[in-house]
C-alpha cells in the first residue's frame, strides 16, 4: 500500500546510474509495482485468475437480483472491429456494460481516468447491444478497482443500479476491494518467486 515493495524501480532510486531498474521477467525499462500487477506478461494467468474472480463476485449479486448476466460477450462495430465487454447485465429492456479493472494507484485521479477510459471504449458499441440484447436503454461502466484497497466512489451508482442496499452496497465494496488487494499482493509474490 505504501509502494515501499523492493522493486528494481523502487531499489535505484536515487542511484540512477549503478542500478539496473528493467524488469527482470520481460523488456519493460522499470520494474515498478504497477507494472508488475497490470502488465508484466509472467504473471498474466494469475491477473486472469484475479480479474475472473472479481467478475464472478458482481455477476453473484446481479443474479440475486434477477439480472440476466451475459460474460464476455463479443461484438463487432460498423468497422468490424471486435470488443469484448467483461459483463452485461439485462433486466427489463436495460443493459448495464460493465468493464472491470484492476490499478494501480499511482496519481490521484488512476480509478476515476480508468473508469472514463472504459466508458470510451464500449460506449460506441451502443447499436449493437440494442440489437443483441433488445434493450431500449444501455449504459456503459467502468468499474476500476484500486490494487491498493482504493475504493472508486462512482462504482456504487453501479451497485445502486443492480439495486442493492445500501448496507449490502457497503460489504460488497469492501469484499471487492480486499479481494483486489489481496490477489494483487499474491501476484507480486508469484513475480518474484519466478526470478530467474
Amino acid at each position: 500500500q505504501a509502494n515501499v515493495y523492493p522493486t528494481r524501480e523502487f531499489l535505484s532510486r536515487g542511484r540512477q546510474d549503478s542500478q539496473n531498474k528493467s524488469c527482470r521477467h520481460c523488456t519493460a525499462e522499470s520494474e515498478t509495482c504497477s507494472h508488475i500487477i497490470g502488465y508484466c506478461p509472467v504473471v498474466q494467468e494469475a491477473r486472469i485468475k484475479r480479474h475472473n474472480y472479481l467478475c464472478e463476485l458482481l455477476m453473484a449479486e446481479a443474479t440475486k437480483k434477477e439480472w440476466v448476466v451475459f460474460q464476455e460477450p463479443l461484438l463487432r462495430d460498423t468497422q468490424n472491429e471486435l470488443y469484448k465487454p467483461d459483463l452485461i447485465f439485462i433486466k427489463e429492456q436495460q443493459a448495464l456494460v460493465v468493464d472491470i479493472t484492476v490499478r494501480f494507484e499511482s496519481k490521484q485521479t488512476s480509478l476515476s481516468d480508468a473508469a472514463a477510459e472504459k466508458v470510451r471504449k464500449y460506449q460506441h458499441l451502443k447499436e449493437q447491444i440494442r440489437e443483441l440484447m433488445n434493450a431500449s436503454d444501455s449504459k456503459f461502466v467502468g468499474f476500476p478497482l484500486g490494487a491498493c484497497v482504493k475504493w472508486h466512489q462512482g462504482n456504487y451508482e453501479l451497485l445502486k443500479d443492480l439495486g442493492l442496499s445500501g448496507s449490502r452496497q457497503e460489504k460488497v465494496a469492501r469484499r471487492l476491494s480486499k479481494r483486489a488487494l489481496f490477489s494483487s499482493a499474491d501476484i507480486i509474490h508469484i513475480f518474484v518467486s519466478q526470478a530467474r
